[in-house]
This record gives structure tokens, sequence and C-alpha cells, in this order.
């Protein structure tokens, strides 16, 4: 059966994550659910590139599904496809890939950016954390050097994580100065779960003074979660692409 990937962004504010939930709304079943209607099929299975919390938000979210035939008008599939799912998910684009192709294992490199605002602002309401305390940008960005490379990332993994092993490949981690604001951007080949969220609220510690610039790399090494900082909220974290090498970007 043909593969094929779709890009897609959602807004996750309305939903228990990415995945099917037995009794709460998730992103995946109502993919599944446009999908088997724009297909004629009774039931379609979808495979995400990774899962998402309840909150959390996407600006380019990859998935495949198998299909009985060839899908001859991408655009026009993509657009039925945009018309059956709520206003807070989004098609961009449909793509043929390789039978092996996989929405997670063939995935290289992963971003996340997490957004923080000082003011109220009704605008950024659900998409990013109202932090009011100043935080020192430069700092914080220093005190993620230590982590760049391959480590176990254990400490900033949720506790009773399934994962198979703790080693991420930690390519970008630095923080940005914005308008009332600030956001952090992260890059690695795969993440663990609650590893983002626990990166920034150990930066937080940092950014205000209370640990110095070492700490991350002190937190790291304890491989212990409760040498890390709190989660910060899901609200201001985004997935922001997902290489594959089949795909351009």
């Amino acid at each position: 059966m043909p593969r094929s990937f779709l890009e897609i962004a959602f807004d996750g504010t309305a939903y228990a994550g990415w995945q099917v939930q037995p009794h709460s709304p998730s992103v995946q079943a109502e993919v599944e659910r446009a999908l088997a209607v724009a297909l004629g099929e009774e039931r379609v299975e979808v495979t995400g590139c990774g899962r998402t919390d309840a909150g959390v938000h996407a600006s380019s979210f990859f998935l495949h599904f198998d299909h009985a035939g060839p899908i001859a008008e991408p655009e026009r599939f993509t657009h039925s496809l945009n018309g059956l799912l709520p206003p807070d998910i989004a098609v961009y684009r449909l793509l043929p890939v390789p039978d092996d192709g996989h929405a997670r294992f063939s995935a290289t490199e992963r971003g996340y950016r997490y957004r923080i605002h000082h003011r109220k602002d009704p605008f950024l309401r659900g998409r990013s954390y109202l932090f009011r305390p100043a935080l020192d940008v430069a700092a914080m960005t220093a005190a993620c050097a230590p982590l760049l490379g391959r480590h176990a990332f254990t400490s900033f993994c949720r506790t009773g994580s399934d994962a198979k092993t703790m080693d991420c490949d930690l390519r970008e981690a630095r923080w940005e100065a914005l308008d009332h604001g600030c956001a952090f951007v992260v890059k690695a080949d795969r993440f663990l779960r609650n590893m983002v969220r626990a990166l920034v609220g150990t930066c937080l510690e940092v950014g205000q003074g209370q640990q110095d610039t070492g700490h991350l790399a002190r937190v790291l090494e304890a491989q212990d979660r409760t040498a890390a900082g709190r989660s910060v909220p899901a609200e201001g974290l985004f997935l922001e692409h997902v290489r594959y090498p089949f795909i351009d970007p």
C-alpha cells in the first residue's frame, strides 16, 4: 500500500495531546476521522512524529498513513481535509514517501520553541507563558552551553518514562530576547517526555539569579529529576520543525 506523510499544524489548547485518549479529545482522533471520510474508508490509522502533552502546540507536525491507491490530486485532497477538520487543526501538505518512511523513526531532528511574556496580553493567552519576573537571557543561554552534544538527560525526563534510552544529541539550546518577553529555542535528534518544559523551568532559576550559570551542568550530571527545576506550563510550547532525509524543509 502506498504511504504518505501529512504536514499539519495545531493549537493544542482543546486537546489532551496528539495521541488518542480513551475519554478525551486528541489531535490524532480528529485527523483519523477526517482521513477516513476523505478516503472513503471505515477507519484510517495514522502514526505521528511524536507525542505532545495536553495543551502543547505544533506549527509543523508530521504523520504518516497508508492508503489503498495513489491520491491523484494532492492539493484538492488537502483542501478537502481542511474542510473536514476543526479550525484549530490545519493541513499544510501531502507528501508521497518511501514505503519504509516513518513519521517517528525516520526523523533526524526536532525543534521546539517555548515562549514567555512578562506582561498580561490577551492575544497571547494559551500560546505563551505569563511569567512576570525579569530574566537574564544571556545567563540562561550560557547555562545551556554544557548541555550541547550527546548526553543522558535523565534529570530532565518525566519520572516513570518508558524510554529505552535517556540519551539525546542536543544540537542547539539558546534564549532570545523579545519585546516584553523571551523564547527558548532548542533542537535535538530526539526529546524525552517533558524534557523541554523541565529545561525551561531549570533555566528560569538561573534567569532570576537563584542559581549560577553552572547549575544546568550540575543538574545534568546528577541524573535525578529532583535536581532540576519545575516543569513550566504546556501553553508556551510549540513543536516548530521535524527534519527527514527524504523531505525538503
